[in-house]
């Protein structure tokens, strides 16, 4: 079937209708999209699927006015937007803190100070520093949607992106949109605590199902649904995943698996949350020599959910948090028209929008100087770094923790290494037992007292029972890479004077 590329997205923004760059003027991924989409089929309607909360709300009734379309700027007298003149800043100067070498496997990216005034250019001060539509400011608007297309390419016509304000804010959203309190909701055994902390603000019920070292088990999905007890609660019809690089597990779902899981979901016709924030930091990919590498890092991208979307099911999860900045809080969210709609709805009553400032500081970054390509690299050289600091910290498993009692799995993607501690195995806990949870407090209060954090594996439990296991999650992103290795070894002592084994030094 034919995509869009990033060669062709220069031609396809010059058959586009030019941007009214106006603070009232609205609009969607539908104008930003390649001929292309026009030849796939609709999606189909998942409005059955909505909450009784969404199938009743239909957002904010004076932002629907400022939402039609108009061919000419407007003299706007309607919604209380105060004109720039209010504002005590006359321009914002940004400038990129790396450089990437300039050599026939990157793209070079200088630091070059911008500088964004008021009513000059594409996207300037003046929009940015007033209130944006829900869905987005346009420029950003359109890198996205072209990002997505070119990425994912969603095999229907019909598909949006709305703007976020970063994944938590919209999977939030999202759990309000098609969860009812009292229904439940699947999921991995272990997962993103934020996830947990919103189903339980909801009151909706978390269901872990069980893992390998692939991720979900899909017969443990369809198993779990199959024998589902209604007098404990209607079936769940959402399944929330983070399919690459799991949190905690860093465990990434193979393209079968992911084919397994969506038969499954079209069988008992389940909506998939697809939040996948660390699908762009590759761990394996190694660009071979007299290659392209930014074409052979997109090359070797697995599929994710979207592209296998058939039946249009997929609400995807998109993060600036591991790939520029946390502090940004933005994303964005890759769903069919009727789901994003619905999704804008909701957003126009709580967050609102993605922040100006930050719309801004990304669209000058993405699209004003790095461009696809230039975004790509970047991304690229991201993954090159992670691995290197994935491979110092499994040297330093290698090294110091006690293999007999610990072990773990190299992960494809992320920032994560899950470390399994089978205290068990010593003979120590064989003859007097021992509390699981009990054993995870006292090796976590060791470590920290040894001078590392690592986080606790049972706060992930999805089922949020006693942990039957002792588990830690340790993250090689946000140390110094030169506290790597003394960070692990710490760990491990902590670990060792547990189980009464000797120190490392």
């Amino acid at each position: 079937m034919a995509r869009l590329t990033m060669d062709d997205v220069e031609s396809l923004r010059a058959e586009s209708e030019p941007m009214l760059m106006d603070i009232a003027t609205y609009s969607l991924s539908d104008s930003y999209k390649s001929q292309h989409c026009n030849k796939k089929p609709q999606s189909k309607s998942m409005v059955d699927h909505f909450s009784i909360e969404a199938s009743n709300f239909r957002g904010s009734a004076l932002k629907r006015t400022a939402k039609q379309h108009f061919k000419s700027r407007l003299i706007p007298l309607g919604i209380g937007r105060p004109i720039d003149d209010f504002y005590p800043w006359e321009s914002i100067a940004l400038k990129e803190s790396f450089t990437l070498p300039q050599s026939s496997h990157t793209i070079g990216l200088n630091p070059n100070v911008n500088t964004i005034a008021k009513r000059q250019g594409l996207f300037n001060l003046s929009t940015g520093l007033n209130y944006s539509h829900s869905v987005g400011q346009q420029p950003l608007l359109r890198f996205i949607t072209e990002h997505v297309e070119i990425i994912h390419n969603p095999p229907y016509r019909d598909w949006s992106v709305c703007l976020t304000c970063g994944s938590t804010s919209a999977l939030e959203i999202a759990l309000r949109m098609f969860c009812n309190r009292g229904n439940a909701v699947l999921t991995e055994e272990y997962t993103y605590p934020g996830f947990i902390s919103s189903t339980q603000l909801l009151g909706v019920q978390t269901v872990g199902i069980r893992m390998d070292d692939n991720g979900l088990i899909p017969e443990e999905l369809a198993r779990t649904l199959r024998t589902w007890d209604d007098s404990t609660g209607s079936r769940p019809r959402v399944l929330y995943t983070i399919p690459s690089g799991q949190n905690p597990t860093g465990i990434t779902q193979s393209l079968e698996r992911k084919k397994a899981i969506y038969q499954v979901a079209e069988e008992y016709d389940l909506i998939i949350i697809e939040d996948d924030p660390y699908y762009f930091l590759q761990a394996t990919h190694q660009t071979m020599p007299n290659t392209n590498a930014i074409e052979s890092y997109i090359s070797h991208l697995p599929p994710t959910f979207l592209p296998l979307d058939h039946s249009s099911r997929v609400i995807r999860l998109d993060s600036t948090s591991k790939i520029l900045a946390s502090g940004l809080r933005a994303g964005w969210v890759t769903s069919s028209n009727e789901i994003i709609e619905k999704f804008i709805s909701y957003q126009e009553v709580g967050p609102l929008a993605m922040s100006g400032p930050t719309q801004l500081m990304l669209w000058n970054l993405l699209d004003a100087k790095w461009g696809h390509r230039g975004f790509m690299a970047w991304l690229e050289h991201l993954s090159r770094q992670y691995r290197a600091r994935l491979d110092i910290v499994l040297e330093a498993c290698e090294k110091y923790l006690p293999k007999d009692v610990c072990s773990w799995k190299p992960p494809d993607c992320g920032m994560f290494l899950w470390i399994q501690v089978a205290v068990e195995k010593h003979s120590e806990f064989r003859e007097s037992g021992f509390k699981v949870a009990d054993v995870e407090e006292r090796i976590w209060s060791r470590a920290c007292e040894n001078g590392v954090q690592v986080t606790k594996g049972s706060l992930f439990n999805a089922a949020a029972s006693r942990p039957s296991r002792v588990s830690f999650r340790l993250t090689y992103a946000a140390a110094d890479e030169d506290e790597l290795d003394k960070g692990v070894k710490l760990f491990a002592n902590a670990v060792r004077e547990e189980v009464g084994l000797e120190r490392v030094e």
